[in-house]
């Protein structure tokens, strides 16, 4: 995806869970790009959403563990945090919302966890 769509798209996906019925407590940034990531928390912001976002030297482990038990209950997530979000889901029996911003369609993955509300960009389109 282009970078100018990426950060269109974060305020798209931010709009779009503002206007859910239930809105997010806190907001989990699991991206790659740290001017993106900075561009998610803003727009949370804007839309008076708590939000956070992993520190590039965090260890795996200790982040998903804190996400597990915090009130953590949206996550938006790149490709390459994938591995961290399934292992955060694993230990997760409250239900998340799931935002793969860089997907078009639900990777196969996501029926594994069918407690868990995954969108993608055809969500949004």
């Amino acid at each position: 995806m282009q970078k100018g769509n990426e950060f269109t798209h974060a305020t798209s996906w931010v709009r779009l869970l503002t206007n859910q019925k239930n809105q997010p407590r806190l907001v989990g940034i699991l991206q790659s790009s740290l001017s993106l990531a900075r561009h998610l928390v803003g727009c949370c912001q804007l839309h008076e959403l708590m939000s956070f976002y992993k520190a590039s030297d965090v260890n795996r482990q200790l982040m998903a563990d804190t996400i597990a038990a915090s009130g953590c209950d949206t996550l938006i997530c790149d490709r390459q945090h994938y591995n961290a979000l399934i292992y955060i889901l694993s230990l997760r029996q409250q239900p998340m919302t799931v935002i793969l911003n860089q997907e078009n369609y639900k990777p196969d993955w996501c029926w594994q966890f069918p407690q868990h509300q995954f969108l993608c960009q055809q969500d949004i389109i």
